[in-house]
């Protein structure tokens, strides 16, 4: 190439000494800006201050019509500016620990998500490497598995709307979001060389280019559409194939990193096209009770009317004002939702703290998901002064939606579980079943799953004589280590296929944390064993799955101490716990144990939760079951768990207590002649 005349040379050292000014003024605004922080911080000023953004942006405007700059490119480069200016003061007062160096992943090589990973590690002036995945299940695996320190991933998109799978990565893990980052999305048409728009005969992209861009894409109608997962290996390939017809869709920053010129900018459907990214890490992080914060969770309400508004009336009363709401299909329960929710308010905060216990009381399921510095919210409220969406209690609220009542004294050790949490019974749906308030169900089957066509032959049989859940162990926790141990995950394949081929749903029980998961995709009630009704660590494990739980009572313990182990699940977020009575241990000899029916109108009183009996294991032979069974529904259960095998006496476990086919049918029959107390 000629060398430059002078005359050009001289303007590009001009160019280049303005781009040094402008640096340089940035580095000392952002110096200035680390002031403003320390001052709020000592006066307990909120951080982000809208009326004080609109003054800026309008000032800089004005500015950019006076001298003939581009306003739009005014305007964006200073939203950038205003929006790292609020997240550097928020990570001032985030109590986040800075790190020498962090490992963050993102899906994609110079992608959106990478430039606001890149964006956040800039706020907190932290060192990170950036490990670019496939996709973001990879970029929450890696995470898991300790290999990051954190991911980021988008959420949603002004344009688009919600980033389903984010959601639900977020439901199916356990993982806390710790940040949020907002980037504007410029999307780029990139190629290597510039080109009329008519001549370009291939597109390739990320799925969220395509959907985003897609009325540009309509004015190329001679251009075919490749999906790529990643908008830097798709820039590589236009790039590595030479070929000018064939551009690629993504930042600006993609392309000069790929040595791609910039066909055309803004090619977006909406020019103002924003995306909202969630920085997600293995535990949550303590954030100042100053810095504006927003906690994220995931919500199902209960199987009642109104449940949804009653929910959402506990944030209204305690003042908090809720960001999103948004609904998502529940896996396993068709045309079921649950909601994700976000609100302005820090877990830290004892107003906000109690206010998560009042929704775990009116919900059917709550997990939070996180409480985190806030970046972007509809103001900065803070402590005791948001402005709710919903009118806050002392206005003319529905009584439908009022926060439920405080725990009372009796119930202060299982303050979700006791009536002064909930005075109406809970009522759990499983399949189109519904357990608790004033219905009545039995759940039968074997003690242990030992054959396909024992299960099978069994679920038959007890589904004509009108049982609704079939059981059958498959785990089994024996006193004797010779003992028949259960079939295991093979028992458990069987176990579902015959409850699909009969329609029943099924319980089975789960004995160590690292089944839970697994157990949950088939099982549609998990059930806790008298042996680990305090296994604390299981119970927290039950407390994160959305599936209903059967808690048996202790060998030996207390009605105090049962509905204690209850809290453990409840206080986590599941609230679909049902308790078993299925006898405890006394001196009398003559039964296997001593089916304690008083804890029935006992437990009615104390708490909500459904009451279900288990006569086989309370007395440990057959004669009795009926009686004992009869008795429990007399003395108000909810329901039974009653053992039945084609051949009791030569079951592989439990033999002595299990019911025959035609023992079980006349049993059921004559549970009809039983009416509970009113």
């Amino acid at each position: 190439m000629p060398e430059p005349d002078a005359e050009l040379l001289s303007l590009r050292n001009r160019v280049n000494d303005l781009d040094q000014r402008i640096v340089a003024l940035i580095a000392e605004r952002f110096r200035v800006v680390v002031d403003v922080a320390r001052e709020k911080a000592a006066s307990d000023a909120t951080i982000r201050d809208s009326e004080r953004e609109r003054q800026v942006l309008a000032a800089v405007e004005h500015v950019a019509r006076t001298q003939g700059a581009p306003v739009n490119l005014v305007r964006r480069i200073y939203r950038d500016l205003l929006a790292e200016s609020v997240s550097r003061q928020v990570s001032s007062r985030s109590g986040v620990q800075r790190e020498v160096a962090l490992r963050v992943a993102v899906r994609g090589e110079h992608s959106f998500g990478f430039l606001a990973a890149q964006k956040y590690l800039s706020a907190r002036d932290v060192d990170g490497e950036l490990v670019v995945t496939p996709s973001y299940q990879a970029a929450v695996d890696a995470l898991k598995a300790g290999e990051v320190d954190l991911a980021v991933l988008p959420i949603e998109n002004t344009a688009a709307g919600s980033v389903d799978e984010t959601y639900d990565l977020l439901r199916e893990n356990e993982v806390s979001i710790v940040g949020e980052e907002t980037s504007s999305v410029d999307y780029c048409l990139c190629g290597v060389s510039d080109l009329p728009l008519g001549a370009i005969s291939q597109v390739l992209a990320a799925v969220d280019g395509l959907e985003q861009c897609s009325r540009f894409l309509q004015t190329l109608p001679n251009a075919s559409q490749i999906l790529h997962f990643d908008t830097g290996a798709a820039m590589r390939l236009v790039q590595a194939g030479g070929d000018a017809t064939h551009v690629a869709i993504g930042a600006a920053e993609a392309a000069a990193a790929h040595g791609l010129v910039v066909l055309r900018r803004g090619i977006a459907n909406h020019a103002e096209n924003y995306t909202r990214f969630v920085v997600l890490a293995r535990h949550p992080v303590a954030v100042e009770l100053s810095a504006p914060c927003k906690t994220s969770l995931i919500l199902i309400a209960r199987h009642e009317h109104g449940a949804l508004m009653r929910s959402l009336g506990v944030l209204a009363a305690s003042g908090h004002s809720m960001t999103k709401l948004e609904s998502r299909p529940r896996p396993g329960r068709p045309f079921e939702y649950m909601f994700f929710i976000d609100f302005e308010g820090n877990i830290a905060d004892p107003r906000t703290a109690d206010a998560l216990d009042d929704l775990r009381s009116t919900a059917l399921h709550l997990k939070v998901l996180g409480s985190y510095p806030a970046t972007s919210t509809r103001g900065d409220a803070q402590p005791g002064d948001a402005t709710p969406l919903i009118p806050p209690a002392d206005t003319d609220v529905p009584e439908s939606i009022a926060p439920p009542r405080p725990a009372t004294k009796a119930s202060k050790n299982y303050r979700l579980a006791g009536r002064g949490a909930r005075s109406d019974d809970t009522v759990i749906p499983v399949g189109n079943l519904l357990i608790g308030g004033a219905g009545f169900l039995v759940m039968a089957g074997p003690c242990s799953v030992e054959s396909a066509d024992q299960i099978n032959a069994t679920a038959r049989a007890v589904r004509e004589a009108g049982a609704q859940i079939l059981r059958g162990g498959v785990f089994k926790p024996r006193t004797s280590p010779y003992a028949f141990q259960g079939l295991g995950w093979e028992g458990l394949e069987l176990l579902a296929a015959a409850g699909r081929a009969t329609g029943m749903p099924i319980i089975s029980e789960v004995m160590a944390v690292d089944q839970v998961r697994r157990m949950a995709e088939l099982v549609d009630v998990l059930q806790v064993g008298t042996r680990n009704m305090q296994n604390f660590d299981l119970l927290r494990e039950l407390g994160k799955v959305d599936r209903p739980i059967l808690l048996k009572r202790g060998l030996s313990s207390t009605i105090d101490e049962w509905l204690g182990a209850a809290e453990y699940i409840l206080a986590i977020g599941n609230q679909q716990v049902m308790l078993c009575e299925r006898g405890i241990r006394t001196f009398e000899t003559s039964t296997r144990n001593t089916l304690d029916l008083c804890a029935i109108p006992v437990l009615r009183e104390l708490t909500h939760l459904p009451v279900i009996v288990d006569p086989s294991h309370g007395t440990g032979h057959r004669a009795y079951v009926a009686p004992m069974a009869k008795a429990a529904r007399a003395a108000g259960a909810h329901g039974l768990l009653i053992e039945v095998h084609p051949d009791p006496d030569k079951a592989l476990s439990d033999a002595e207590q299990s019911l025959s086919f035609p023992e079980f049918l006349s049993l059921m029959r004559s549970l009809q002649t039983v009416a509970p107390v009113s």
